[in-house]
């Protein structure tokens, strides 16, 4: 009678909890995901650069190590004797060269992946990440793809679509003028994902890794306008939000007017021009959210927003 056999990684994990190192635990999507791995009773270990701001998780049994995951020695130290790797490439929004800090993180973090072969990445990337060049910041992900499949033999690249999150970032002019600017049409609809949802999938493929390299698309519930986003969040905070669609020009400069580098401005402003392409979906499986934009703005924009209103008063 043949005996059935059980992949090796659902063995050792029946028997020892996985071991996963979680970058940017501060983040919204990080701290989402830390938090889920351990409700699933993993071995998380966290790098974090101000190891105070994780003291929740510590709490819950996360180890933390204390500094900078763009550092090969840092990340050499948390990913030893690991299962497996969340990483995110945060975007910095001062930097006067930011694709070339993506390089340079991307670059450092292969170099750790290339000595440990049996360790499974997953690393999150980003719609439209397919394309070489023309799609601003997104241009790093693509690069930081291309490194990590030289790498290492277990890549999977996560590619969602544009976050709900993304609404905080018009936090202030929601606040002053009821208004949401961008470059983008407001009747263009694109499947804007929760960062919740995120933290979902990442966790699916980091409890129950799968060999080679993969690609996998996320996308949210349901197709909305920019229009429809605002007059959603709007209706979640009692104001009517308009979307007004303003040249990139001028979007730059209002930009840079709020701190952000004229290089990182350039990007989004680029990548908001090639906005019809990244919604292509070229990844081999795709998952889908469950959180709506309605649920999103009412349980985490409208408290969001209620609190910077406070703060700012």
């Amino acid at each position: 009678m043949k005996r059935e056999t059980k992949p090796a990684h659902l063995d050792s994990k029946e028997k020892n909890p996985m071991k996963i190192v979680v970058t940017t635990p501060t983040g919204h999507i990080g701290n989402k995901l830390a938090n889920i791995l351990l409700d699933r009773k993993s071995d998380v270990t966290l790098i974090a650069r101000h190891p105070e701001k994780v003291k929740d998780l510590a709490s819950r049994g996360a180890k933390v190590i204390a500094g900078e995951h763009s550092n090969p020695a840092v990340l050499e130290q948390a990913v030893h004797g690991a299962d497996a790797l969340f990483w995110l490439t945060p975007p910095d929004m001062t930097s006067h060269d930011p694709l070339g800090t993506a390089r340079r993180m991307a670059e450092a973090a292969a170099s750790v992946i290339r000595k440990h072969p049996d360790l499974h990445v997953v690393q999150l990337s980003s719609a439209g990440a397919f394309l070489p060049s023309g799609t601003g910041p997104i241009v790093g992900h693509h690069d930081t793809e291309e490194k990590f499949r030289a790498a290492g033999k277990n890549i999977v690249s996560l590619r969602p679509n544009e976050f709900m999150e993304n609404v905080f970032f018009s936090l202030p002019s929601i606040i002053g003028q009821d208004s949401i600017f961008t470059s983008i049409p407001g009747s263009v609809k694109a499947p804007f994902i929760a960062t919740q949802d995120i933290a979902e999938v990442a966790a699916e493929f980091l409890l129950r890794p799968i060999n080679g390299h993969h690609v996998i698309d996320i996308v949210g519930p349901q197709e909305i306008s920019l229009d429809e986003w605002g007059s959603i969040a709007g209706q979640a905070i009692g104001k009517q939000i308009r979307v007004v669609t303003i040249p990139g020009d001028q979007l730059k400069a209002a930009m840079t007017q709020v701190g952000m580098s004229p290089e990182m401005a350039a990007l989004l402003v680029e990548m908001e021009e090639a906005y019809p392409k990244i919604q292509q979906l070229k990844g081999e499986q795709k998952r889908t959210g469950k959180v709506t934009f309605q649920q999103f703005a009412r349980d985490v924009f409208a408290p969001g927003f209620k609190r910077a209103v406070q703060s700012a008063a």
